[in-house]
């Protein structure tokens, strides 16, 4: 215990450093769907996920993750967030040899339709449109020694609405270390380092007159935005188990709990950590609980805060041939309201 309590007084410690920033960050950046997270395991967890391996839901939280897994796995997920919004995951990982993973994943997120308004028909025109982000990525992962892991992510990533639209490409990066005393796993892991994205559109013609006057004359026109950067992200973590094999509190093969313990820093959002605690009985039943968003950082704009408890758990079914895996959990997002996740995994 005295090694966990020294890793959370670690953590505290670095915020504080980090904190001594002034200038606000926040709004300063594009593809916020990149920051929304994947896999209800995750999502009950408050986000601890760059230190747990063997999950294809690390090709989105720390690519090194994957290297772990030693069968052909394949990942479904569905977030129903706040104000219908839907984000879908789907992940597939294939190991190629005993030490290296292959993997490729698919993020999209829909608005759901909305109405079209105009400074001259602000009730709305009859017509729709929805905005869609979405970004497929393809990873490789390895064992560098028998306890550290490696890996990387290549990715593509669009975001737009009508004929206005925005893409460059990124890459991820993150190890996990396995240090064999007691359980103790620690990760890191870089996310979205990447080009800018700016909006454009092919010339296309508009009204000359913008308040809807059609006998004006009508005028090409192409729009340009500002760049704006990508949501780079650094996560550093660590998870430890209390009861298992390697438990720092019991010994037991039936039974087992981890703790986990996340700082993570965007550079267009406030530094922050997340908790998370695991219960697994039988390798067959799963029990979680997290909290995400806890402040490290000064916020002056603290009503506006999303962070806040998550649950859910998680079911395993065992068969000769292939193993079923499903998930649920319940996100409460304050002012936003509340979402729900659901994930269904197939090992073969």
């Amino acid at each position: 215990m005295k090694r966990m309590s020294f890793l959370i007084a670690l953590l505290i410690i670095s915020g504080q450093i980090f904190a001594q920033q002034e200038v606000s960050r926040v709004g300063t950046s594009a593809a916020q769907f990149l920051k929304l997270g994947v896999g209800a395991r995750a999502c009950a967890l408050g986000e601890t996920m760059v230190a747990t391996a063997g999950d294809v839901t690390n090709l989105y939280w720390n690519p090194a993750g994957i290297a772990s897994i030693s069968k052909n796995s394949f990942t479904v997920s569905r977030n129903e967030l706040y104000t219908g919004l839907a984000y879908n995951f789907a992940g597939f990982v294939l190991p190629i040899d005993n030490s290296s993973t292959v993997g490729a994943q698919l993020l999209y997120l829909d608005s759901g339709e909305m109405e079209v308004t105009t400074i001259a028909q602000p009730e709305g025109t009859g017509e729709m449109f929805s905005w869609q982000s979405f970004c497929f990525g393809v990873s490789y992962s390895r064992f560098v020694t028998d306890r550290l892991q490696l890996g990387g992510t290549v990715k593509y990533v669009r975001e737009g609405s009508f004929s206005l639209k925005a893409h460059t490409l990124a890459i991820d990066v993150g190890s996990l270390l396995e240090t064999g005393i007691l359980g103790f796993r620690l990760g890191m892991a870089i996310s979205n380092v990447g080009g800018e994205m700016r909006f454009s559109n092919p010339p296309a013609q508009f009204p000359s007159d913008f308040y809807g006057n059609e006998d004006l004359l009508v005028t090409k026109a192409k729009l340009n935005t500002q760049s704006f950067p990508l949501p780079l992200t650094f996560r550093l973590g660590a998870a430890t188990e209390l009861i298992g094999k390697d438990g720092q509190l019991a010994n037991s093969e039936m039974h087992r709990m981890t703790f986990q313990v996340e700082a993570c820093d965007p550079n267009d959002a406030f530094l922050s950590s997340n908790f998370g605690i695991e219960y697994e009985w039988h390798q067959l039943l799963s029990l979680r609980a997290g909290y995400r968003g806890l402040a490290i950082e000064s916020d002056p704009i603290r009503e506006y805060r999303t962070s806040s408890y998550a649950f859910g758990l998680g079911l395993n079914y065992d068969v000769k041939l292939f193993a079923i895996q499903f998930d649920y959990a319940f996100a409460d997002f304050r002012t936003l309201g509340a979402a729900h996740h659901f994930t269904l995994g197939l090992n073969f």
